[in-house]
């Protein structure tokens, strides 16, 4: 027995001693990775587009049923996966601060009741990518406790201009250089395949076309919406970047109408968030979609912390009709599949909104539905289906109206340019930062040429003047320095890059405008 026991002590030892030399051996050869913060990914080849090809928009996904993407019953990674920065950051590109304070109390009117619920810093479209977080909706006055609406609602006219009649055939130089009508936008369904739109637009040479690069978000908004914003909070958990995203958004109106004041974790709820608005400077205008793996009844906690909810069962599936609200802001909350939720507008709902009979946590939407809720769940794959890709896309059409720089040209002696109807972006973290691609639709092939001669142009002046560099900041210098373009007719396709250090100084930036437009 006393042999036994000494074997089995010298056993332990010397499994010990050869598990402590194996640890010691691994951490000895394994080299700790080092990351400059200060120097930007590579930036990505400049990307092709596919063409864009015409379908009338009453071909739509109205009434279909798509089946629940198999992706939801799958638990979200919760930490980045490998080769991801887990201090690279996203630039929510919010410079502009949509909404107005809502410190009030909630069933008095706005502070500022001359001008509900509308604000702008920097008032061009362009800089409205801030994403506004609110919606105006509803066709029952009895959500709505206090009464007197803003004037501004999704039934505004898009700034964008449509696309021209350029040929489809991939890799065409077509466009014809008309002008383009004003007043609509393409409505193609996804993005990357050449899928159809409301216009033909050409292809555009270049790289393989990776997620996000041709993106246009507007089609899955209701229509009218000229900025849509969507947010990959799975792909961005477990990095900085998801404590700033939050950051960024929590001054907003529309955070609070979703989580109440404090801190609310929105990436630990939320896999998704989707903006859409046909008018950047109203806060009741924005319809919002999120995907969660909350079950009914959390989610319907969630959604009730800032106000008082009552639940219902409709066509739409899950309704519910916030009891107090600002003026103007008649949205309801609503859950048409298992895992989605939206704010949104019962007049964008096409009468879905009517009551019908079923159980509050399973009850899904049913009948005929407008062609953007139909598609809705498609939204996700505009950036990518796989674990990877853009953790941020934007889409917004400006209209393609002119910009007169006056004297802030910096020398380069150009007075005016133009601008595209619609611009599209995409930020995929990686490890050393963000890369960043993207597309604009220009009026014409002229108006296209025009604004890329004057980029390059400035791109040199940067990169060869630190006076410039110190005027406009060196982290946006170098983002502009890292820009790249490749155009055929009025499309264009971008790339540039953003290192660790140039993302959070711009986020630092961006937080403190909001911070300073919000506070009370």
């Amino acid at each position: 027995m006393k042999n036994d026991r000494a074997f089995i002590i010298s056993l332990v030892a010397h499994l010990a001693f050869l598990t402590g030399v194996w640890l010691l051996h691994d951490h000895e050869d394994e080299e700790p990775e080092v990351v400059d913060i200060e120097l930007a990914p590579p930036p990505p080849e400049v990307e092709a587009l596919p063409p864009e090809v015409a379908t009338p928009p009453e071909e739509s996904l109205a009434g279909q049923q798509p089946a629940e993407p198999a992706a939801a019953s799958e638990p979200a990674p919760s930490t980045p996966p490998e080769g991801y920065a887990v201090d690279a950051g996203v630039d929510a590109l919010i410079d502009a601060p949509i909404d107005a304070p809502i410190d009030a109390p909630i069933d008095a009117p706005p502070p500022d009741a001359a001008e509900p619920m509308v604000a702008s810093i920097d008032a061009a479209p362009a800089d409205a990518v801030e994403v506004a977080v609110a919606d105006a909706a509803a066709d029952d006055a009895t959500t709505v406790a206090a009464i007197d609406p803003s004037g501004a609602g999704s039934g505004a006219g898009l700034g964008a201009g449509s696309a021209g009649e350029g040929t489809a055939a991939s890799g065409s130089g077509a466009g014809d250089g008309s002008a383009k009508e004003p007043g609509s936008i393409a409505m193609e369904a996804g993005s990357g395949a050449g899928v159809p739109g409301q216009y033909n637009e050409p292809a555009v040479d270049g790289a393989p076309t990776t997620a996000g690069t041709a993106a246009n978000l507007l089609t899955y908004c209701p229509r009218g919406a000229v900025v849509s914003a969507l947010i990959r909070f799975d792909r961005l958990r477990g990095t900085e970047w998801a404590a700033q995203t939050e950051r960024l958004l929590s001054p907003m109106p529309d955070y609070r109408v979703m989580f109440g004041a404090a801190n609310a974790n929105v990436a630990g709820k939320l896999e998704t968030l989707a903006i859409c608005t046909p008018s950047p400077r109203d806060a009741t205008a924005t319809t919002l979609v999120g995907r969660t793996r909350l079950p009914r009844g959390e989610l319907r906690e969630m959604l009730q912390t800032a106000s008082p909810v009552t639940w219902s069962t409709a066509k739409v599936g899950l309704l519910g009709k916030r009891t107090r609200v600002f003026r103007g802001d008649t949205r309801v909350f609503l859950s048409p599949f298992q895992g989605w939720f939206l704010l949104a507008k019962p007049t964008d709902l096409g009468g879905l909104t009517a009551p019908a009979p079923g159980d509050l946590d399973t009850a899904v939407v049913h009948g005929k539905q407008p062609a953007w809720l139909a598609g809705i769940r498609s939204i996700e794959k505009e950036s990518g289906d796989e674990v990877r890709g853009p953790a941020l896309v934007v889409t917004i059409a400006l209209g393609g109206q002119r910009v007169d720089l006056g004297d802030n040209d910096f020398g380069l002696g150009i007075k005016s340019v133009p601008t595209p109807d619609r611009i599209s972006l995409a930020m995929e973290l990686v490890k050393q930062g963000w890369l960043v691609r993207g597309n604009m639709r220009f009026a014409t092939d002229k108006d296209a040429t025009e604004l890329i001669a004057a980029a390059e142009k400035l791109k040199q002046l940067v990169v060869d003047s630190r006076a410039v560099q110190s005027v406009i900041g060196k982290p946006l210098a170098r983002v502009v320095g890292n820009l790249s373009f490749a155009r055929t007719g009025g499309r264009v396709s971008y790339t540039t890059s953003i290192s660790i250090s140039d993302a959070r100084a711009i986020l630092d930036m961006t937080a403190q405008q909001l911070d300073g437009y919000f506070a009370p």
